[in-house]
Order: C-alpha cells, then structure tokens, then sequence
C-alpha cells in the first residue's frame, strides 16, 4: 500500500496494532526516514501507551511499557552492526511470552534469531518527501 503522509501511516499502524491486542511480534524494516518510529508512535497510541512516552531506543535497544493486560516491548536494533549472544539472548527469553507484545525496528539485523517466531513483518521504502510504500507480511 502507499503511504501519502505521517497521518495515513499512523492509520495503518492503529490497524495493525488492533490485530496485535493479545501479543505478537512485529518486524519494521526500511531505510532511514522511511516512517518505522512513526509508525511504532501510531501503533503504542492505539495500544493506550502515551504518544509523548515512546521514544526511539537507539542507545537503550530495548525499552519496556506497561500495558494492563500484557507488557510492551520496542526495540531499535539501528546501532547493531552484529547482535552479540545476551541481546539476543535476552530478545528470545522477550518472545517466549506469547502474550509480550514486541516491536522490532530493524528487526532484519536478527532475521536469523527470528524465522522461527509468527510474526507481522512490515517494510517501509522511500518514494518521495511524503511518500512510502508499506509491505506488510503475515507469517
């Protein structure tokens, strides 16, 4: 689908987050700019987390929000040229919960540690200033 402005990104995120109310991973790939910590702000929203609260967990990689039926996990893997064995570690013991919800932004840096895991993977792809193309996959 194509994105035409932060707000219609926003849309899509509060549809994906209403399907992901009972847990699940999400995988956010894409270039830089290309709209993924917008999204994850439109996605935290619909799950009742305060907009103003996510902040992008570059340097942290993992930050945990409370949610009263389960806990919320975002996870920025940017600065990760390669994941080392207690991040991915700590990541797995994340998603033995089936009830974690989890938010993976550059989740292809551990496409290995998680093909095994059911996810919603979705890919963000620069078309111009206001533009994006969104895939989204359901596995």
């Amino acid at each position: 689908m194509i994105s035409k402005s932060s707000l219609e990104t926003l849309e899509i995120a509060k549809k994906i987050a209403e399907k992901m109310r009972k847990g699940g991973l999400l995988c956010l790939q894409g270039d830089l700019g290309t709209g993924k910590t917008t999204f994850t702000k439109g996605f935290m929203k619909q799950l009742g987390i305060e907009n103003f609260s996510v902040k992008s967990p570059t340097y942290t990689y993992i930050r945990e929000y409370k949610h009263p039926k389960t806990k919320v996990y975002h996870m920025d893997l940017y600065r990760i040229d390669e994941a080392d064995e207690l991040l991915i570690e700590e990541i797995l013991e994340i998603l033995e919960n089936d009830k974690n919800i989890v938010v993976i932004e550059w989740a292809d840096k551990l496409a290995d540690n998680l093909s095994q895991h059911k996810k919603i993977e979705i890919n963000f792809k620069y078309l111009d200033e206001e533009s994006r193309e969104i895939t989204i996959k359901y596995e």
